[in-house]
C-alpha cells in the first residue's frame, strides 16, 4: 500500500473506532441505569449463576490547596490531607538535553527516556 491508501485506511479505522466508542459508552450508560452502583467503590451485580457485572466508581477530589492548608494547619502533620509531590521538571530536562550536553551527560544516568506513541492527525487544508 502507498501512503495515500494507508492514510485512507487509517482514517476509516479511526472513524469506526470513534463510532464504536460512542456506541459502547451509550450501552454502558444504559447498563448503569439497570444495576446498583455505589458512589465510590466496587459494585457487583450477579447476572446468572456464573456471570456477574462489576461496576467500579471513583470520585475525583479537587481541592483549593491554599484554603485546605489554612483549614488544616493546626492539625498534626500525619492527619493533614495534603502531600508534597517531588517530580522531575520535564521542560527543564528537555532544555538541558538540547542546550547543555555537558550537563546532560551528568544527569543522563538518572533519567530514562521512553518515546510516547507517535500520533497521526489528518487535516483538510483550505484552498488546496
Amino acid at each position: 500500500m502507498n501512503v495515500i491508501e494507508l492514510i485512507t485506511a487509517w482514517h476509516d479505522a479511526k472513524r469506526a473506532e470513534t463510532e464504536a466508542n460512542a456506541k459502547r459508552n451509550e450501552i454502558e450508560r444504559q447498563i448503569l441505569k439497570l444495576i446498583t452502583v455505589k458512589e465510590e467503590g466496587r459494585s457487583v451485580t450477579m447476572l446468572t449463576n456464573t456471570t456477574r457485572c462489576i461496576a467500579t466508581s471513583k470520585l475525583n477530589y479537587k481541592a483549593d490547596l491554599k484554603l485546605l492548608q489554612q483549614l488544616t494547619q493546626s492539625w498534626p502533620e500525619s492527619e493533614r490531607p495534603i502531600k508534597t509531590k517531588v517530580e522531575a521538571n520535564e521542560p527543564r530536562l528537555k532544555q538541558i538535553r538540547h542546550e547543555r550536553p555537558d550537563l546532560w551527560k551528568k544527569l543522563a544516568q538518572a533519567i530514562t527516556l521512553k518515546p510516547y506513541k507517535t500520533h497521526i492527525t489528518l487535516e483538510k487544508v483550505d484552498g488546496v
